[in-house]
């Protein structure tokens, strides 16, 4: 599944640790490249904390593990 520009994502891996991200970090996808995305992650002011180029199996749209959360506490 091909992710849109401006899609929220969640960081799936630790290999971008040095960039500053986290697994488990919400950001956005700001461009999208045949083998993955650019993905800028801020902070709750709106200040950038990490733009990064990450492959598209490290990161999965927020929403899928937003729902799997609400499915386990509801």
């Amino acid at each position: 599944m091909r992710l849109p520009t401006y899609s929220r994502v969640r960081v799936l891996s630790t290999r971008y640790r040095e960039h500053g991200i986290e697994p488990g970090m919400i950001g956005y996808v700001v461009e999208v490249y045949a083998d993955g995305y650019e993905i800028e992650i801020s902070d709750g002011s709106g200040n950038t904390i990490a733009l990064c180029a990450v492959q598209a199996s490290d990161v999965e749209p927020a929403e899928s593990w937003e729902a799997q959360v609400d499915l386990r506490e509801g």
